[in-house]
Parts: C-alpha cells; structure tokens; sequence
C-alpha cells in the first residue's frame, strides 16, 4: 500500500539532541520508502551542524519562543505561526505533520489548522520522555490525532482525556527511533566477578548539566579501585574536559579522557556499565542494546522528566538510580561495586534493560503515520487566511 504512493511529510524537530537524532532516523526511513521528508527546525548552531551530515532536506524557521519570558511564550501560543511559516506549509500541502516536541515543532504543528489548507494535513506527535513537555501536551490536546509515547506514560490521563484522539489506537507507546548504527551493537554481557578482563565502565558527562557526574566520578573511581580494578572511559564534555583529566592524573588513575565521543555506539560496545544521565535518548539506547546503567537524572530537567525516564529502566531491575543531591563518590563507588560483584547482577540488569520496543521504533512508528495518512482526509473550506 505505502510503496505505491507517494506521500510528503514535514517533520518539526530542533533544539537539542534528544528531539533531532530520532527525528532524523524517522526521515531516513520515510526517504528510504520513497516519500518526500523535511525537517523544520530553527536553524541553531547544533541544529545546522548535526543535519549537514545527513542527506535529508531542511528548511529553518524563526523560533518565536527563544529567549523570551514565560509570559510572551503563553501569549506567542496563542497567536498564528509567522506568515513565512504558514505560506511555505500551505503551498508544500503535506499529508502529514510529524511534530518531536519541543517549541521548534509547535509553530509547525499549528500550521496544519491554518485557514489556507485546502486539505489539512494529519498532525501525530512523538513526546520522546516519559513525561510530556508543555509544547507537545498542548498540541496533543488541540492538534494532534495521533500521539505516539517514546517512553510509556507520558501524557496524563487529563492530556489523553481532552485529546483530539479519536481511538485508543491513535494513542500509542512505540518507543524512540535508535541510530542504526547502535542498534548494530552485537552485545554480549560477562558477568561478573571476571577474572579474564576488567570491568569496564563509560562514564557520560557531556556538556550539559552534568558537572556532578564529572567532578564526582573520578574520585568513586579513585575509591573502587582500591580493592576493584576497573577501565574507564570518560566523555567529559568541553567545558569540564581540563578539569577532569587533571583530577584522573592526580589520582593516579589510566582513563580515556574525551570532550566528546562522535562514536557513541563505540563506547557502548566497549562498556559493561553505563554511567550517565536519564535524557530519553539515553534510556532509550541502553534499552535497545541491554546495557546495564547507573542513571543520575539531572535535577533541573522540565518537570523532572529524567526522574520519570530512569523510573522506567529502575522499575525493571535495569538501572539502578542515584538522585543528584545524594551522588557522593563513596555512595557512587558502592552502588558500582555492588553491580559488579553481586552475582549475576551484571547480567540479570542487562537482560531487565533489553527492550525489543526500541529495536523496531522506527519501523512501527513509520507504519503508524503512513495509518493515520491513509484515514479519510481532513477536508476545510477554502480560505486565503494571508
């Protein structure tokens, strides 16, 4: 049915990572089948510089909630996308609008109402977190007929109620899109204790919003290894790299020190532990490949939503959690410790972790559009609403 036509869809994804990478997996795989794909965002830094290294077709658009107070962002919600957006939407008539959350969607998911639209195009949202952003919470209540969840549970039962959903089917938990190139990972767990190698152990810093893990994770290291040698490898971030690698050399420690890893999938591979944040993405990923984690969810996360991601790996037996506040190296270096000598632990976390769910991401939430695609189409009255 879908190879035998041809379908354009936009897809509104920008910001950060977590939005970005699944949106372009999901482009990919729409390209592949032989529809036409955008990607709309806003064109920042981060932006520009991680679509440039794909073929797929952009297009930016000024983002009208950026560096404003919360107040102008409630009223600019309220009012009509800027004109150039609205134009471009109208004269490209796509049969469906993807919106990854996040504010570079929102504009673009409004879009699909606009006065203009000959046909309306059918808005689905993907809310990557275990618990839903205000952007895509206010679309899935006014737009959206279709929502689809990365992570189960994250939209409340007031969201779902006052949904425009029309059927528990349109509602759905299909998991986050993983990089090929991770779910490509042949990964094999050793339990532990291992006399044949050491354990080993990526810790992911990054540059943002975790300098707790960076200044507190050498020094658990320092601890572990009194009794429990380990290998280590450090994605640091840029910012907190100096600072990092001069606290693994005064402490005598033999680490891979990096300000950012291009090879995430690398790290994986090579690692029996994860040390990390509780970004979407992230818990995704290790679900994917059944990588044993501890997570320690960023405290000042919108809404808490890395609490509610970790929560969804914790309750499994696939992580085990350390809140910010309480992330000291003593009770770090225990937590690892235990993972590694308990036996079976090793093995039995990465066994809870595994989920097939992110394995066939891509493929059931393609499917899922091209669903919502083929329903009888939303028909307006013509009107030139410029």
């Amino acid at each position: 049915m879908t190879e035998e036509k041809k379908y354009t869809i936009l897809i509104g994804a920008g910001g950060t990572g977590g939005h970005i990478f699944p949106a372009i997996a999901l482009a990919k795989k729409f390209k592949s089948d032989g529809h036409k794909v955008v990607i709309v965002g806003t064109g920042n830094a981060l932006e520009k510089k991680i679509f440039a290294q794909y073929d797929i077709e952009t297009v930016f658009f000024k983002n009208r909630f950026k560096d404003t107070s919360r107040l102008k962002k409630y009223l600019a919600a309220l009012t009509r996308p800027d004109r150039e957006l609205r134009r471009y939407v109208a004269e490209l008539s796509p049969q469906l609008i993807l919106g990854m959350g996040g504010y570079a969607s929102f504009d673009l998911c409004k879009t699909a109402s606009e006065p203009g639209n000959i046909t309306m195009p059918y808005v689905v949202i993907h809310e990557q977190n275990a618990k839903a952003g205000r952007a895509n919470r206010y679309i899935a209540a006014t737009q959206a007929k279709g929502i689809i969840e990365g992570l189960p549970g994250g939209f409340g039962w007031k969201t779902t109620f006052f949904s425009l959903s029309a059927a528990t089917e349109d509602h759905v938990f299909l998991g986050n899109p993983v990089r090929d190139e991770i779910l490509n990972i042949d990964k094999t767990v050793k339990p532990f204790p291992d006399k044949s190698k050491k354990p080993r152990i990526f810790i992911m810093g990054g540059s943002q919003g975790a300098r707790s893990i960076n200044m507190t994770a050498p020094k658990a290291i320092s601890l572990l290894m009194a009794d429990h040698p380990v290998e280590v490898m450090h994605d640091s971030g840029e910012q907190d790299f100096e600072t990092v690698k001069n606290q693994y050399l005064e402490l005598g420690i033999d680490a891979k020190i990096t300000n950012f890893n291009p090879n995430i999938d690398e790290a994986y591979a090579w690692a029996d532990l994860l040390i990390g944040r509780a970004g979407a993405m992230t818990v995704s990923e290790v679900s994917a490949i059944g990588l044993p984690s501890i997570l320690i969810p960023f405290p000042h996360a919108m809404d808490n939503h890395q609490w509610f991601n970790a929560q969804f790996l914790a309750e499994k037996g696939g992580a085990e959690v350390i809140l910010d506040k309480d992330l000291k190296p003593d009770i770090l270096a225990h937590t690892i410790k235990r993972i590694f000598q308990e036996e079976n632990k090793l093995s039995d976390m990465s066994k809870s972790a595994f989920d097939e769910t992110f394995v066939d991401a891509t493929e059931n939430i393609t499917q899922f559009c091209y669903k919502m695609i083929e329903k009888p189409p939303l028909q307006v009255p013509f009107f030139d609403g410029s």
